[in-house]
C-alpha cells in the first residue's frame, strides 16, 4: 500500500470510537474515549489515504509497568502487515523507555495470541504464573 503511514499521534475520540465499534468492543462516550486516549503514554496511528485504518496505544506508569493496548486495523486491511508494523513501533517505544526488569503485559483476543508470541509474549497460566483476569464494570 504505497500511501501506508505510520504517525505517531493519538487518534481523534471519533475515530477511536469508530475503530472500536468495528472490532466490537463495546460503545463509549466521546467523553470517556477523550480522557481514555489522554492518559495514553504513546500512540501510534496507521493512516492511508489521510484515513485511519489502524492504532494501537500503550499506557501504565511509563517506568516500570507498560500495558499494550487497542491493537486493532479494519478488516479490509488486515493481513497485510499493518498490525505488525503498529506493533514493531510499539515495541520499539517501550523498549527505549523501559527500565531492566519492567513488565509488558496486553490482553490478546481470542484467536490471536500467536501474533502476539512473535513478539516474545507468552501465554499465562504457565508453570510460573497464574491465569491473567479481568473484570468489566457495568455501571
Amino acid at each position: 500500500m504505497e500511501n501506508l503511514k505510520y504517525i505517531k499521534r493519538l487518534p481523534t475520540a471519533q475515530e477511536y470510537i469508530a475503530l472500536r465499534n468495528h472490532a466490537n468492543w463495546g460503545e463509549i462516550s466521546k467523553q470517556t474515549a477523550e480522557h481514555s486516549l489522554k492518559n495514553s503514554l504513546f500512540s501510534i496511528c496507521a493512516e492511508y489515504n489521510n484515513k485511519i485504518i489502524g492504532m494501537g496505544r500503550v499506557i501504565g506508569d511509563g517506568y516500570l509497568y507498560f500495558y499494550v493496548q487497542d491493537i486493532v486495523v479494519y478488516e479490509k486491511y488486515r493481513r497485510q502487515g499493518v498490525a505488525s508494523k503498529i506493533m514493531e513501533i510499539i515495541m520499539d517505544y517501550i523498549v527505549s523507555k523501559a527500565e531492566k526488569g519492567s513488565v509488558v503485559g496486553l490482553m490478546s483476543a481470542k484467536g490471536v495470541e500467536g501474533f502476539y508470541k512473535k513478539f516474545g509474549f507468552f501465554e499465562r497460566p504457565d508453570e510460573k504464573f497464574g491465569a491473567g483476569m479481568m473484570k468489566f464494570l457495568d455501571k
